[in-house]
């Protein structure tokens, strides 16, 4: 195995990211500012790694993350970490204790966009059922103390499959845009179901 290329890891993110739709080189380069000829050749290299499936439709090859193998997803599980340390480690701190009771935890809206102009901050939450009333006093002590509301929707990882799966476009955007703060395997399960040809 070698180790990808930052535009490799770019392709992967934005794979992995938008997952609703079905990338090629020629809407990948357009999407990572490169050649097609490029974006084929970075596609080639994660197809070989194994990190990457793909499907000819028509003349066209179709890539999709490879969630069958380990490798791939550790490798997507570092880069988020990765992203997520660099543009939102505030956050990771400032609701450390919620990743004691949550499956995992997204934030995403204005506050990922221009925090300095958000009226709250979106956070998805996956919880399990019984631990509902416990998150919800979390949310409420956080919210006597912060500056900006937490807005958050809590769900169990079912519900979060059902809406990308009818492909709910705030659900989808969401996963799009925002940050996963913790429970990276969980929301790359849920993906994983949703993700195909």
């Amino acid at each position: 195995m070698k180790t990808p290329t930052e535009k490799e890891n770019e392709a992967l993110l934005l794979i992995f990211r938008d997952f609703s739709s079905d990338y090629n080189a020629n809407s990948i380069s357009k999407k990572l500012n490169i050649t097609p000829r490029g974006a084929l050749k970075i596609l080639n290299n994660l197809y070989s790694e194994k990190t990457l499936i793909r499907k000819k439709l028509g003349k066209a090859i179709f890539y999709k993350i490879n969630f069958e193998d380990t490798y791939a997803k550790k490798l997507i599980e570092t880069l988020l970490t990765k992203e997520t340390r660099e543009k939102a480690s505030r956050w990771l701190s400032e609701f450390e204790e919620l990743f004691e009771v949550i499956q995992a935890g997204l934030m995403y809206g204005s506050a990922v966009r221009n925090y300095e102009k958000a009226k709250d901050i979106d956070l998805i939450l996956i919880i399990e059922k019984e631990k509902y009333k416990e998150i919800s006093k979390l949310i409420d002590e956080k919210n006597r103390i912060l500056i900006k509301p937490i807005h958050p929707l809590i769900m169990v990882s079912s519900d979060l499959e059902k809406n990308l799966r009818n492909k709910n476009p705030a659900m989808i955007n969401a996963i799009r845009e925002g940050y996963i703060l913790h429970g990276y395997a969980e929301i790359m399960e849920v993906i994983s179901h949703v993700t195909s040809f």
